[in-house]
């Protein structure tokens, strides 16, 4: 089961597109997002070149996601303290969408397509490219003019949609970004191991 849940997570992570304008400031938000029709809520961190969500969905699951532009690794990390980790696949500006300081104008491109309502408020459309990993990453953004967040951004197709609420602009600790030191590595057993696994039972 817990493995299920993290191949769910890590499908999110590498699929999803999402776009922040660059900036410095380290920030905290609430996150809503969906995927395949499944949706997710929690707590989404930002500290430069790094990201944590805490994150469950409608069955009470949960986990914890940490990821590091500085490794090009990822961290999921489940409620029993056993985790994963993973190669990155995309950056941070295609997979979580904080867009870092390394990234120039050359490499963004924003389209505006035009002006929508969400929640009441008056927010503007684009569609907005960027190069992650020398692939091309493209998707769509709605951002209330003169905010540096937007409000909701998704994958082309909607297969991927997240809305970020309550955005605080403050300090990240760096411990919050950093593998705990109580949590196991979950062991691979490779398709060998199993199969001689198997063996010593059958002839035991």
């Amino acid at each position: 089961m817990l493995k299920k849940i993290f191949i769910k997570i890590a499908a999110v992570i590498s699929l999803s597109m999402f776009s922040v304008f660059s900036w410095a400031m380290s920030f905290e938000s609430e996150i809503d997002f969906t995927f395949n029709g499944e949706r997710y809520s929690g707590r989404f961190r930002y500290y430069p070149n790094k990201v944590r969500m805490d994150i469950g969905d409608s069955k009470g699951n949960s986990q914890t996601i940490i990821m590091r532009e500085d490794t090009h690794t990822y961290w999921l990390i489940g409620k029993n303290k056993i985790y994963n980790e993973l190669a990155m696949k995309f950056d941070i500006a295609a997979t979580t969408g904080i867009i870092g300081d390394h990234y120039d104008d050359a490499q963004v491109r924003r389209r505006f397509i035009g002006d929508d309502i969400i929640n009441g408020r008056v927010v503007s459309k684009y569609r907005t490219v960027l190069e992650s990993f020398g692939r091309h990453v493209e998707y769509d953004e709605w951002r209330v003019p003169g905010h540096p967040v937007p409000v909701r951004v998704a994958s082309p197709e909607g297969l991927s949609v997240i809305e970020y609420k309550n955005v605080l602009f403050l300090e990240q600790a760096s411990d919050s970004f950093e593998l705990p030191l109580d949590v196991k590595k979950e062991k691979l057993w490779t398709a060998q191991k199993r199969t001689r696994k198997k063996r010593r039972t059958h002839l035991g």
